[in-house]
């Protein structure tokens, strides 16, 4: 079998004849990375903010489920400047990985890991006196000046100092003297819905004004930043001179952009596939699956496919998704169960054990058709980036 790997993190392959040496020896259910398709949606993005805006790459969540080492890798090539995570383990991780790149740690830290963002050289967002008293603190331990960016909550309402209580915490930023607020930064709330227009203007400007203040007091931070995968593409007035790309990184776009934006030019980076493993008839009549929620209508031939919920293909999919085979779609008959699902190959024909399935993205095999992760996020009632990040770790990525 080809197209395939062992373990969850793997080598990169420079192209698709070095990946068809790969074999399966387990399970045949796996994920491709298109590591050229996360290169070009990178050169695309850069290429609308330059020269305005440097690139933050977000790789948190293990890059949206598409691997967050390399992911991280291929970015830092092509030119990212920046990457952001989530928490400070992801950003060691990178770091542990040989990235040399700064890294902006988007949630902060929690109680004991200062001292390690301080070795890692991980910015931390801070958000509370007492994030900054800890940091400050270990930074005089270690005999440092470390930076950090503030957060502020323009209307997000997450996490952040709110943009109304500023007066009361920018003068006591002063005494912090082993902290250097070298970045402001917010998040735009919904910057992809129109009729939200009104709130995104105001993050805007509140942003802006929240600025203006930490100058007032002296404070002059390089970076500012508020724009998200949408911002990026729907408010260049809140580019600031960084952007933070996310999803649109992994090609994952037409559910979190505006609807204005028709063709960002992005390629999926994500395809997920596996191999039947069981081809069977059922007579007219009979039901398959928990719950008896299929019914056969007719003879129909149907294949068990190794790959459930457990591995991130969504029960929600039952009954309602389609697969590709051969070059064909084919439905999902019955319960997506933890660890098989079932479609309904009746009309494909030649259909064998063994045969490859796409499950999400395209089969390279047979130019056509495809199944994008909206696709599946729409069926489902949830968002594209659910969809990769639900990917299990038990699905090897195979990075082409």
């Amino acid at each position: 079998m080809d197209n395939a790997g062992k373990l969850h993190s793997m080598p990169s392959f420079q192209d698709q004849s070095r990946a068809r040496e790969i074999t399966l020896s387990g399970r045949p259910t796996w994920a491709e990375i298109h590591l050229d398709n996360l290169a070009a949606n990178f050169k695309q993005i850069r290429s609308l903010v330059s020269p305005a805006a440097r690139v933050m790459a977000i790789v948190k969540a293990d890059a949206y489920g598409h691997g967050a080492v390399e992911c991280a890798r291929r970015l830092a090539s092509e030119g990212a400047e920046w990457f952001g995570v989530a928490i400070p383990e992801e950003g060691i991780q990178l770091r542990n990985a040989g990235i040399a790149q700064p890294v902006l740690c988007l949630g902060g830290f929690w109680p004991g890991q200062a001292a390690a963002c301080i070795q890692q050289r991980i910015t931390p967002v801070v958000y509370r006196l007492d994030m900054l008293e800890s940091l400050n603190q270990a930074a005089a331990d270690a005999g440092a000046l470390v930076d950090a960016h503030v957060k502020i909550d323009t209307g997000m309402g997450r996490l952040g100092v709110r943009f109304d209580e500023l007066s009361e915490f920018v003068p006591q930023l002063a005494r912090f003297r082993n902290v250097r607020i070298d970045g402001l930064m917010s998040h735009l709330a919904a910057a992809d819905d129109a009729s939200c227009k009104p709130l995104t203007r105001d993050q805007i400007n509140r942003f802006e004004e929240a600025a203006a203040v930490f100058r007032q007091a002296g404070f002059h931070p390089t970076y500012l930043h508020l724009s998200n995968s949408a911002g990026v593409y729907g408010y260049r007035e809140a580019w600031g001179n960084i952007v933070r790309p996310g999803g649109v990184l992994y090609g994952l776009w037409r559910d979190v952009l505006p609807l204005t934006v028709s063709d960002p030019k992005l390629a999926p980076v994500m395809s997920l596939h596996t191999r039947i493993s069981m081809v069977k008839w059922v007579p007219p009549g009979e039901t398959i699956g928990y719950g008896c929620t299929f019914e056969a209508s007719r003879k129909s031939q149907i294949a068990t496919l190794p790959i459930g919920y457990h591995d991130g293909y969504m029960r929600a999919l039952s009954n309602r998704a389609n697969v590709i085979l051969r070059g064909a779609y084919a439905p999902v008959v019955g319960r997506v169960s933890m660890d098989l699902t079932l479609i309904d190959v009746t009309n494909v024909a030649g259909v064998e054990v063994g045969d490859k399935v796409t499950l999400l993205g395209w089969d390279r095999e047979h130019a056509g058709p495809s199944v994008s992760a909206e696709d599946l996020a729409r069926i489902s009632g949830t968002l594209s980036y659910e969809v990769t990040c639900g990917i299990g770790e038990r699905v090897p990525r195979l990075y082409l």
